[in-house]
């Protein structure tokens, strides 16, 4: 939220006699945009404020060209989006039901090409989406009234399940939260399937019938629920046998912003600040820990490359959870290629935990394999909860901010530690995980 703040505020420096729409009330805003529209004086207004009847829309910027206007949307993203063209057509839409029509419609982003040191005016890039949101607006149009009314009602209305749930944040909280193992929670289903089920009434996994046509792997999953056991692929034990010991358990966490911070790095790029090393000499018999967290104030990408050379010297297995750790060990590589062969040499030790535990069929993972999703399952006496920081979003976040130096010293030196213990969670996890599935193959 912050930093689509900072890219919009940006924006606007981009037009130094743009007049700003700050009145607090939508009637004064509104009764304020009308006043500018009229004045010919007005070359450019920042969010110009529409009403229509209980809708109301704030465009962004608007441009005059001569007797007409550009409506323009930033986003603090570098690659377009559907919702950007949804987005659009709402603004357009209530303008036009305001009486204002804007004759083109731009879209403002950061051009991926902006490096650090840069003008602001390189930071952005315009493209023209007419043509899009006109067409959208279109598709949106027969709606107007009917969202009006139901927008409106005092009652809150009777929400009916569909397809579309499946992607609501707000659906654990409204109709699935009293339905276990639901069916929009089968890896891979498609509307079709859904949309079958549920006009046979059924919600949850655990109703559907075995002559439903399902993929191999969504019987496994359904069957495992309905069933309640646990079901072990033999591939596990294959898969665990190319460990070599002693390994190392490596988590990465990153920091990524819109505008760069340092040279050489572009908008949202993935910087690795932060890695955690758990080795163990066996499964389970942990020799050390170590841990390498940045200093927020500067670049210190290679720093942690050589640092995480001279931690991994060896030749033992690098064990991580999902690609992520691989390609950012290829990014630095790349980064740093007087450091690729080193680094290359630790690509080639790496071992994906992710992929063993593919090969557990949990009733309550639902063919889910997040580690936030298998690790309160298979080791219940661990747990990120508690934690001040307990996901890669937020710790991300957190360095972040430290970083653009939003903290004061005393909160600097309490995230650090946050982020430590975070860090050093996710690869004692991996541990505990790899631990738990060693214990499945050695009782087949």
């Amino acid at each position: 939220m912050e930093q689509g703040k900072e890219i919009g505020s940006l924006a606007r420096s981009l037009y130094p006699d743009g007049i700003f729409v700050n009145e607090l009330s939508s009637r004064a805003a509104a009764e304020r945009t009308q006043d500018l529209l009229k004045n010919p004086k007005t070359r450019v207004i920042f969010e110009a404020t529409f009403p229509a009847g209980n809708y109301i829309a704030k465009a962004d910027i608007l441009v005059r060209d001569e007797e007409s206007w550009e409506l323009i949307e930033v986003k603090s993203s570098v690659g377009a989006k559907e919702e950007f063209i949804d987005d659009m057509a709402y603004t357009t839409l209530v303008a036009q039901a305001a009486g204002f029509q804007p004759s083109a419609i731009g879209l403002m982003l950061i051009d991926k090409n902006y490096r650090y040191g840069m003008p602001v005016g390189k930071l952005f890039v315009k493209i023209d989406c007419t043509e899009q949101v006109l067409e959208k607006v279109k598709t949106f149009k027969p709606f107007f009234a009917s969202i009006d009314a139901v927008t409106s009602t005092p009652e809150e209305p009777v929400p009916e399940l569909t397809y579309n749930c499946k992607q609501c944040e707000e659906f654990g909280e409204c109709l699935g939260k009293d339905i276990e193992a639901h069916i929009f929670e089968i890896p891979g289903i498609q509307q079709k399937a859904i949309e079958k089920l549920l006009a046979s009434g059924i919600t949850s996994i655990r109703e559907i019938p075995d002559s439903f046509s399902l993929t191999d792997n969504q019987k496994r999953v359904v069957g495992c629920v309905k069933s309640g056991k646990t079901y072990i692929d033999p591939d596990l034990h294959k898969k665990l046998e190319i460990i070599r010991w002693p390994a190392c358990y490596l988590d990465f966490e990153t920091m990524m912003t819109a505008i760069p911070l340092w040279p050489d790095s572009a908008p949202y790029d993935q910087i690795p600040v932060q890695y955690s090393l758990h080795i163990c000499e066996s499964s389970g018999t942990i020799i050390c820990h170590r841990e390498y967290l940045a200093d927020p104030h500067r670049d210190c990408r290679r720093e942690l490359a050589e640092r995480l050379i001279g931690d991994l010297e060896g030749e033992g297995s690098i064990i991580t959870y999902s690609s992520f750790e691989k390609t950012t060990i290829t990014k630095l590589s790349k980064t740093f290629p007087d450091l690729s062969d080193d680094l290359q040499s630790l690509i080639d030790r790496i071992v994906d935990l992710e992929q063993c535990i593919r090969c557990v069929n949990h009733p309550e993972f639902c063919g889910r394999t997040s580690i936030k999703i298998v690790l309160p399952v298979l080791v219940p006496g661990l747990s990120y909860e508690g934690l001040e920081i307990g996901n890669g979003d937020a710790a991300l976040v957190t360095f972040a901010m430290m970083a653009q130096g939003k903290m004061g010293a005393d909160e600097m030196e309490r995230k650090r530690a946050a982020l430590l213990e975070y860090c050093k969670m996710d690869t004692l996890a991996m541990v505990r995980l790899h631990e738990v599935l060693q214990g499945f193959v050695s009782r087949r």
